[in-house]
């Protein structure tokens, strides 16, 4: 299982797709255009058919360093960064925080939704 989840692969919702230039690393986030968030289950060379994580019960994703999170707190997908924050202002919702995360911190444990992801 990849480090980054922490739940069955089949409990999660995936998609295949073949990965861009110059391919991605595990937990790299982006934005679909009907405004679903995505994480990269792995490491993925251009070309490769990977799979992206649109839903995940428990996942640790990139986050802002300076975003502090509580248990519970909403988390939001900033599409200039390509990594989470704890504030919304034209950033799309897709979660909620399992575990607290300090300022410093690079990654944040979530439920993630980034198939209901709302602009906010």
């Amino acid at each position: 299982m990849p480090d980054i989840l922490k739940c069955r692969i089949e409990d999660c919702h995936v998609l295949k797709y073949e990965v861009p230039s110059p391919g991605v690393d595990e937990g790299d986030m982006g934005l679909m255009g009907n405004g679903t968030v995505y994480a990269w289950l792995e490491d993925y060379a251009t070309g490769d058919i990977g799979v992206k994580v649109l839903e995940a019960e428990r996942i640790t994703l990139p986050a802002a360093s300076a975003a502090v999170f509580a248990i519970g707190d909403k988390v939001f997908f900033d599409t200039g960064t390509l990594n989470l924050n704890a504030t919304g202002g034209g950033r799309y919702r897709c979660g909620t925080a399992l575990a607290a995360k300090a300022a410093l911190e690079l990654t944040v444990f979530v439920d993630f939704h980034g198939n209901n992801a709302v602009a906010v």
